[in-house]
């Protein structure tokens, strides 16, 4: 879009740039955006990120196009300053629109790349009006002028032709997302359905989520479920906490004696009622923070039949 662009800005016929500079401009568009996509996937935190990323992205796509002008042979150009800082700050807000929407499930598409293209061809345009060129060579200017093109139809094409690329672009996001939402789905589907009771907790024993059967099995509410520790399922409020603090310690130092291994112990219900339980206990990485997994399954049949059996 940059270098057709400069087509339409009325500069002599002939243009050269600077071959280093040309292509210094363009490694710093990509570093800058593939930094500002990285912090985008892989940070832990949730709105900052997208200010973060966009922020590198922005600074680098303003970056590519006054360094790129800066290439240009044959023109000297000095800049308003009002008119710089704007497009600095719209090129900012453009990358963090635009990292926001890729991540955002419910995409617009076309309206995401109209507001996106917009943004983005606008930044270029207000950045070129920011320039004051002079020319060292005034003749060429004539030479132009036989040969230039009308800059309203080249800023159409230029406009539309942003418009497709990035339609094109999130469309292919959103399959993908797609994709990722159906297998989100089908796992989610799987928890729901299991006779087992699944709960997911944090690194201090806060409970984040669990499934049906937890509720039906330990009778809590989700909302009560959720205001609870994992210790609270496995030991009684009445009786010393040495052992709940042994779990807490073998948790935080992620003990491979406990992780993975089937182990048989006391689970209680909401009634303070008690149950033999066989519980099985996982440790995972969300969002750079450690997160554990509990399957507990009520025992209660077995015990029965195995002492039926013995007697």
């Amino acid at each position: 879009m940059h270098f057709i662009a400069i087509l339409a800005c009325p500069y002599p016929s002939v243009k050269s740039f600077d071959m280093t500079t040309l292509f210094t401009s363009l490694a710093i568009a990509i570093i800058g955006s593939t930094i500002g996509f990285t912090v985008m996937h892989f940070a832990a935190f949730e709105f900052p990120k997208f200010l973060l990323g966009g922020t590198f992205m922005g600074l680098s796509i303003a970056g590519m196009h006054f360094m790129n002008m800066s290439a240009l042979n044959q023109v000297e150009i000095r800049y308003a300053p009002i008119p710089f800082i704007l497009t600095i700050l719209i090129a900012i807000i453009a990358s963090i629109t635009a990292l926001y929407l890729s991540a955002y499930p419910k995409q617009k598409v076309v309206i995401s790349s109209f507001i996106i293209s917009l943004t983005l061809t606008g930044m270029h345009y207000l950045g070129m009006s920011a320039g004051k060129m002079t020319y060292p060579n005034s003749s060429m200017l004539a030479e132009h002028y036989r040969t230039s093109m009308d800059s309203y139809i080249l800023a159409l094409l230029i406009a539309f032709g942003t418009i497709i690329f990035l339609s094109i672009n999130l469309f292919y996001s959103m399959k993908i997302d797609q994709k990722v939402a159906e297998q989100f789905a089908l796992k989610a589907s799987l928890l729901d359905t299991s006779i087992d009771s699944i709960m997911v907790f944090n690194s201090r024993g806060w409970i984040i989520d669990c499934n049906p059967a937890a509720f039906a099995t330990f009778g809590y509410t989700r909302k009560q479920a959720l205001s609870l520790t994992v210790f609270d399922f496995l030991f009684p409020f009445d009786r010393n906490g040495e052992a709940a603090a042994s779990l807490f310690q073998q948790l935080s130092r992620q003990d491979a004696a406990l992780l993975g291994k089937r182990m048989e112990m006391a689970a209680y219900r909401a009634d303070r009622s008690e149950f033999p339980a066989e519980i099985t206990i996982t440790g995972f990485q969300f969002k750079g923070k450690m997160m554990f997994a509990a399957t507990i399954r009520d025992i209660t049949n077995q015990k029965r039949s195995a002492s039926a059996s013995a007697s």
